[in-house]
């Protein structure tokens, strides 16, 4: 590190720490997250760790370095010797401090060779043994204490290193990294460089830690566990003024055991501060990566095998206005696949009622509550759907209509919702399924409409439950409410002329209770062969309810009357007959019909 680069001291006992480092590496006390008050580290700390000459302590054995290394693949082709560039023997020393053990790849500017530490402890790169971490601590005057990212104790334990030997300089940018001394648990930079001098050419060396190839595939598990510490270790590299300018692909990363870790710093920039825009160029680019990991795609669509949050994380991310820094990505990246891998458990208790009124004679109104809940190892996994038509279109019309929806999506719903295969297919998109199923109703209301000349029709408001999310649909002027304690709140806007003029400021909402044309509604259920369905999704927590109903409620009850009975009710049902009565005691002036859903936890 240079005398002009800056250190984070620690409160309690003042030592000096690397930019980026979250724990102490005197006192493993926690570093402050806001690292903007930084100090420059002296010219002096910077030769403190300087290396010294020292002698041979012993090496690993050949066996033990062989059982713990797997060599890539594309690293064991046969030896190729050249005249003007050999490798070097075995047993040869590099700068008095690394001992060749093994040559495991060669070309002719290039020799990559296992080495092992032969200097004092003090002057060895050391490794943290938290598995989790692994971060590759640079060699110090004095013996550290404690890893400066995870907090974990230090051992007298060193990382598998290997040599490049170059007849050509290595590039800058590289040279300057290593400089960085960079010890991050996702990070495996390159530690040191050098030149030798043999004979009449010198050779140029880099020390990096040994690391694996990432493969060509990358399990959808593997992207969830490295995601949120791939997106720190971006934060570190940026804080120490590395950036790759949006280059971030599979290339930059590789294996470090079970975990991905970046190291290759061939195509990196380094600036100090790292430019704003680079540094979103970096969010922007590793945050489709992830995704292309995850889904095969380069460009964000909603996925619904995702978790709304984790759809939300990827659409923020790859679009312009992204996340101010990686580390704010690497945050709310691990809530939402925390969020998606831990499932609310709940369940749902209904209620339901539907009447006459008090001046028709035919309910023309239909209901659909249908629920299925598996229960696997005490774990609810509950799936409902629940539909309110109101018909229209007098005698033999209007029930005929709302009766056709009911009954078109209950028997799509059995076959394709409630079946256990289905159910367990991750790819099913509810929303969609919940909208063809409505399409499909239309359909055949309108068949029937034109086999029998009538100008019947529905309207419908329809939820479709699954675990704590509620997908809504809605035509016309049946409406769903989202209940929480002491709030009601209208989730559906009415399809109607009425709505239009509150909308516009022509009338207020409660000149709209009692307007003539109240009941003149512009989007139904079989007018047209394709029906436009105003759709939405709300996340549902313990203890909300959700409240579908035509308007022979809402055109007799207000909203907030509506509110008080359902939170003095005992349960949903009986919310729903104390809402029946209600409208009827109001007038009743047009069939009634109520669903109540309340989310408890299981």
């Amino acid at each position: 590190m240079n005398a002009d680069e800056d250190g984070i001291i620690c409160a309690y006992c003042q030592s000096v720490n690397r930019p980026g480092a979250r724990f102490c590496i005197e006192c493993g006390s926690s570093l402050p997250a806001d690292q903007s008050a930084t100090i420059p580290i002296s010219s002096r700390e910077q030769a403190s760790g300087s290396t010294q000459k020292a002698n041979h302590p012993g090496a690993l054995e050949q066996e033990q370095i062989q059982s713990e290394t797997q060599i890539p693949e594309e690293e064991t082709r046969p030896l190729n010797l050249f005249k003007d560039f050999s490798p070097r023997p075995s047993g040869a020393v590099f700068a008095d401090r690394f001992l060749m053990e093994q040559l495991i790849f060669t070309e002719e500017s290039q020799h990559h060779y296992i080495v092992n530490q032969i200097a004092g402890k003090e002057h060895r790169y050391r490794v943290c043994p938290n598995q989790d971490c692994g971060a590759v601590l640079p060699p110090n005057s004095r013996l550290l204490n404690f890893c400066t990212d995870c907090g974990s104790p230090l051992e007298d334990r060193y990382p598998a290193l290997v040599l490049v030997e170059s007849q050509q300089p290595l590039f800058e940018n590289v040279s300057a990294v290593a400089g960085k001394k960079l010890s991050h648990g996702r990070v495996r930079a390159p530690l040191e460089i050098f030149e030798e001098r043999l004979g009449s050419s010198t050779r140029t060396c880099m020390i990096r830690p040994l690391v694996q190839p990432l493969g060509t595939r990358v399990e959808p598990w593997q992207v969830l566990n490295w995601g949120p510490e791939l997106a720190h270790a971006l934060s570190y590299l940026h804080i120490n003024g590395i950036y790759f300018d949006g280059v971030v692909n599979s290339n930059c990363f590789s294996l470090d055991g079970d975990k991905a870790v970046w190291a290759d710093f061939s195509k990196c920039h380094l600036a100090s501060p790292v430019p704003e825009n680079s540094c979103q160029a970096d969010i922007r680019a590793f945050t489709a990566l992830l995704y292309y990991w995850l889904t095969g795609n380069s460009k964000y669509r909603r996925d619904a095998r995702f978790s709304d949050g984790l759809n939300d994380v990827f659409q923020q991310g790859m679009s312009p206005q992204t996340f101010s820094t990686s580390a704010e990505l690497s945050m709310v990246l691990r809530e939402a696949i925390q969020e998606m891998i831990t499932p609310r458990v709940v369940d749902y208790q209904s209620g339901r009622r539907t009447d006459v009124g008090r001046e028709r004679t035919l309910n023309e109104d239909s209901m659909l509550v249908l629920e299925s809940n598996r229960l696997i190892q005490s774990t609810s996994q509950p799936i409902g759907i629940y539909l309110v038509a109101d018909g229209m279109g007098g005698h033999a019309a209007g029930e005929v209509a709302s009766m056709t929806i009911v009954n078109t999506v209950s028997s799509k719903a059995s076959v394709e919702l409630l079946n256990t295969q289905l159910r367990e297919n991750t790819d099913l998109d509810y929303g969609q399924w919940l909208l063809h199923a409505i399409q499909d109703a239309n359909n055949e209301v309108l068949n029937i409409r034109r086999a029998t000349g009538t100008d019947l029709g529905s309207t419908m408001v329809a939820a479709l439950l699954v675990s704590n999310t509620a997908y809504i649909a809605h035509v016309g002027d049946s409406r769903a409410y989202l209940i929480k304690p002491g709030k009601i709140t209208r989730i559906t806007v009415d399809h109607s002329l009425v709505e239009r003029l509150v909308a516009s400021g022509q009338i207020s909402a409660q000149e709209a209770r009692t307007h003539p044309q109240r009941n003149v509604i512009y989007r139904t259920i079989g007018d047209k062969p394709e029906v436009e369905v105003d759709m939405s999704t709300i996340k549902l927590s313990p203890g909300d309810r959700l409240l579908l109903c035509s308007d022979g409620l809402t055109g007799m009850v207000p909203d907030k009357q509506i509110l008080e009975i359902i939170e003095s009710a005992p349960s949903p049902q009986s919310a729903c007959d104390a809402l029946i009565e209600t409208a009827n005691n109001a007038g009743g002036e047009d069939n009634i019909t109520i669903i109540l859903v309340e989310v408890f936890s299981s």
